[in-house]
C-alpha cells in the first residue's frame, strides 16, 4: 500500500488539527506579547523606545536628548487617523531611526500633562510638543506646515512630523547622516569622451 493509497487516520487528522492551533496560538501569542513589551506604543510604533511621561524628564537628563511629547485621546478621530497613516506610511522606517535621538513619550487619555506649558496654544488633540531635557516648551518648534493657524502643534502628516523631528535635531547639533545625501545619491555626470593626444 502507497501513502497516496493511504486515508487519513484520526490520529493523523488530530496531530494536523493540533499543529494549525498551536500556530495560530503562536501568531496570536506574538501580537500579545509584542502588547505587553511595549504598552505604551499604543499603536504608534512597537519598536519606538516609549517612556512614561513621569520617567521623561529623568530619562532626558540621563541621556542629553530632547522630549518628543505626544499627546492624543483614544477615543479622539484625529488622533487615530494619525495613529493609522503611521501605520500604513512608509515614514514608519525614518520616524524609527529619528526617535533613537528623543526620549519618546506617547501620552493618552488621562497621562497627559496638565500644566499650562504643555498647552501653549490650547488643548486640542493630538498635539505634539518638542521639549529640552529639562522638560521645557521649545516654542519655535511647530508644524510649519499646519492646515490650522492656530494650532501650531497639531500635525496629520508623517512628513510634517518627520521635519520637526529633523529641525529639533539640527537646532541641538545632533548629525543624522542617513537624513542627508551622500555623495554616492547624487547623480553622477557622465564621462564626455577623452581627446588623445
Amino acid at each position: 500500500m502507497s501513502f497516496k493509497d493511504s486515508k487519513p487516520t484520526f490520529q493523523m487528522r488530530s496531530l494536523l488539527l493540533l499543529a494549525l492551533v498551536s500556530a495560530t496560538a503562536y501568531a496570536s501569542f506574538d501580537k500579545i506579547k509584542d502588547s505587553i513589551q511595549n504598552p505604551l506604543a499604543r499603536g504608534f510604533g512597537d519598536d519606538i523606545a516609549w517612556v512614561k511621561w513621569e520617567d521623561a524628564i529623568e530619562t532626558a537628563l540621563d541621556t542629553n536628548k530632547p522630549i518628543f511629547l505626544l499627546i492624543h485621546k483614544s477615543w479622539c478621530h484625529a488622533c487615530k487617523a494619525l495613529k493609522k497613516t503611521f501605520q500604513q506610511s512608509n515614514a514608519k522606517k525614518a520616524f524609527k531611526k529619528l526617535s533613537e535621538h528623543f526620549v519618546m513619550v506617547n501620552t493618552e487619555d488621562d497621562d497627559e500633562p496638565f500644566e499650562e506649558e504643555y498647552r501653549p496654544d490650547g488643548k486640542y488633540i493630538p498635539r505634539l510638543l518638542f521639549l529640552d531635557k529639562n522638560g521645557d516648551l521649545l516654542p519655535e518648534f511647530k508644524n510649519k506646515k499646519a492646515e490650522y493657524k492656530n494650532y501650531a502643534y497639531y500635525y496629520s502628516s508623517p512628513a510634517d512630523i518627520l521635519n520637526s523631528m529633523k529641525d529639533v535635531l539640527k537646532h541641538f547639533g545632533v548629525d543624522i547622516p542617513e537624513t542627508k545625501r551622500g555623495d554616492k545619491l547624487k547623480p553622477k555626470k557622465p564621462e564626455g569622451k577623452k581627446k588623445e593626444l
